[in-house]
């Protein structure tokens, strides 16, 4: 009895501590974009006719689509775990999804968190979002710092729109 009730307390020890960490949001993997979907399909849906949505259809059509110092602006997660590796193995994460400028959600769609905890998981208003892509770069000067009072008035007006749909 005694080693039966130590195993059931070190397995509920595992579990708990397995879910401090995807609470906490470490360790976290990219998924694919539908799994966003399932929960905000309002802002998925208008997520989809952006730009950013599109932003690997600009590389496939300048026939770029495996240059690795494009990648890390036009997919989602490319280099991290979970992340874009290329358009037949990671299609969901083609072009600037959900995660991209939210971080991995891997730890966010997790079964059996509430939604306390599921929020805890995901950067709300992410650190640098904008400017990780949208800052001086030699490939697209048209999107360098000069830009960015407009970036933030439409990253503004995206979080607007983004509560007016409850998200």
């Amino acid at each position: 009895v005694a080693i039966l009730m130590t195993a059931i307390l070190a397995t509920c020890l595992l579990l708990f501590v397995g879910r401090d960490k995807a609470v906490a949001g470490e360790d976290a993997t990219y998924v694919p974009g539908k799994k966003c979907k399932t929960c905000h399909i309002k802002i998925f849906k208008a997520q989809a006719e952006t730009p950013h949505a599109k932003s690997y259809e600009n590389l496939t059509d300048a026939g770029e689509e495996a240059n690795a110092d494009c990648l890390p602006c036009h997919v989602t997660g490319y280099g991290q775990p979970g992340g874009f590796t290329d358009a037949a193995s990671s299609a969901g994460l083609a072009g600037t999804t959900c995660q991209g400028c939210h971080g991995p959600g891997s730890a966010h769609v997790e079964k059996g968190l509430d939604k306390a905890q599921r929020k805890e998981t995901i950067q709300k208003t992410p650190k640098d979002a904008c400017t990780k892509c949208h800052k001086t770069h030699e490939a697209h000067p048209d999107i360098g710092a000069k830009s960015l009072p407009s970036l933030k008035k439409e990253l503004e007006r995206i979080q607007s729109r983004i509560s007016e749909l409850g998200g």
